[in-house]
């Protein structure tokens, strides 16, 4: 015997106020209703559409509500006959007293700032994800990377499914890699100078293993990319901020630094810096160089923005300029592809990079060769190049267009300036705004960004936030920036 709900209005509430996706409020309201007897095994549920129209949200709320539930087994969808709850409910544990549990759900959803691990939760279908350094993952050539994929497992599965590994990773890649970096990056590397992984993470795993122990003190610019700093935190580090002025890392303040603290690694980004998109001064590349190796501090240089860099005259990283092999240089192709191709790469003298190869093989063997293998697929027959070309003249043109839908709707509350290079701007907020009530007020119409208190070593506020652009169309930024200015005038007007 199937359970129908009846004819009343099934009431669910929906806070628009919160920062959670409103389908992943439904998605536990559901569950909650399910675990707690009010929705019965079997019993209908609304279809997509009327769940909708109930709740007052776009159908693409509800949808994306429904399919959670059917993944998570909660409810189950029969095309001919509608939406029900399972009649076998998922495996829910008891929860000891004093431990706390949640859902899957809840690694989808966003995470306190303040947190070590913030992660801004999964889009929404209606959300605008103003998140920096990301691209246009519908502009992924994904026709041609299954292609290759298809192509290095049918000619070579012998080689790429079964040990045998070369800990700095595939040689052919490698190889592809030094004339890439060549190119673009003025790096002269050979492939013996190259350790493969699997991106930023499972870097800065290697590099805390091998250039600091934990208790050692560790530099970082601020402010900087707050992913690095917990790393680094969570690996045993004590973390220095280095402040970051209108020239790049203030040079200076390291020197007071390194009379009173050994330091034993830097990390810094390269031109432009992240997030204030600020170069480093040429006198102070050359000072910071020479301190290294008066000091014996290695430096570590991130380039989050590989690829999308002035096509003239280019900001060339530090590592470009050094020639004693004190600076380790670390991209990817997150931003190139798409993060889920974790394929990135350190550049540096042999001796470092065969340690690192060494750790490599205690915490990634036996490697990532097939994902490694289909990178250099597309880089061979031009795939890489050609899509780089396309995405990077799009990026320049939103951009533009990103600045200028800025000041049209949000100046004087907001102030930025064209970097004309890169994948973020970093806008000055105005002091008469309440930056963390207006960010979060923003978050409740569907628009994600991070505010300058992110990127601060101690969370302390700044009143500047990091806006990413490239990963939209100039419909969908204007959209996004009428939100903020609707959601500006809410906190502002109270």
């Amino acid at each position: 015997m199937e359970f129908h709900l009846g004819t009343w209005d099934l009431a669910i509430a929906l806070d628009r106020s919160l920062p959670e996706p409103l389908y992943l409020q439904l998605v536990k309201a559901i569950e909650e209703g399910v675990r707690h007897g009010r929705f019965k095994p079997g019993e209908a549920l609304p279809g997509t559409r009327a769940m909708a129209d109930l709740l007052g949200v776009n159908r693409n709320t509800t949808l994306t509500a429904y399919r959670e539930l059917e993944a998570e087994g909660w409810i189950e969808v029969a095309p001919d006959r509608g939406t029900f709850i399972a009649r076998k409910q998922p495996v829910v544990l008891d929860v000891p007293t004093g431990i706390t549990a949640q859902d899957s759900a809840s690694w989808k959803r966003a995470t306190p700032r303040s947190g070590p691990f913030f992660q801004p939760g999964l889009a929404a279908p209606e959300s605008f994800q103003l998140i920096p350094d990301t691209t246009d993952l519908r502009l992924t050539p994904t026709d041609a990377i299954h292609r290759a994929y298809g192509r290095v497992l049918r000619l070579h599965p012998e080689r790429l499914l079964q040990p045998g590994w070369d800990p700095r990773g595939l040689l052919d890649l490698r190889n592809s890699l030094c004339k890439m970096l060549r190119d673009l990056r003025g790096l002269s590397v050979e492939a013996g100078n190259l350790l493969l992984t699997r991106g930023l993470m499972s870097t800065l795993n290697l590099v805390s293993r091998v250039l600091f122990a934990p208790g050692d003190a560790v530099a970082v610019e601020n402010p900087g990319q707050f992913r690095v700093a917990e790393a680094f935190r969570a690996a045993g580090a004590r973390l220095f901020p280095v402040p970051v002025d209108a020239h790049g890392l203030d040079v200076e303040a390291l020197e007071l630094l390194l009379r009173r603290e050994p330091i034993r690694l830097l990390y810094l980004t390269a031109g432009p810096q992240q997030p204030t998109q600020v170069n480093l001064d040429p006198a102070r590349r050359q000072r910071l160089l020479q301190l290294s190796q008066a000091h014996g501090f290695r430096i570590l240089e991130g380039d989050p923005a590989l690829g999308f860099h002035r096509e003239r005259n280019p900001h060339l990283p530090l590592a470009s300029e050094d020639p004693l092999g004190r600076v380790l240089y670390f991209s990817s192709f997150e931003q190139i592809l798409a993060p889920g191709l974790q394929v990135g790469f350190l550049a540096g003298e042999a001796s470092l990079i065969k340690a690192l190869a060494q750790q490599r093989q205690l915490v990634d063997w036996p490697g990532n060769l097939v994902q490694e293998a289909t990178i250099e697929e597309t880089l061979r027959d031009g795939e890489i190049v050609r899509h780089l070309r396309r995405v990077r003249k799009l990026t320049d043109e939103r951009r533009e267009t990103m600045v200028d839908r800025l000041l049209l709707h949000l100046h004087p509350a907001l102030s930025v300036k064209n970097p004309r290079e890169g994948l973020s701007l970093w806008a000055g907020v105005a002091e008469a705004v309440p930056l963390e009530a207006w960010t979060e007020r923003c978050l409740a119409h569907g628009v994600v960004f991070y505010p300058g208190s992110l990127y601060d070593l101690n969370r302390q506020p700044l009143a500047h936030v990091s806006l990413g652009f490239a990963a939209h169309t100039v419909e969908e930024q204007n959209e996004a920036c009428r939100r903020m200015a609707l959601a500006l005038k809410e906190v502002t007007t109270r």
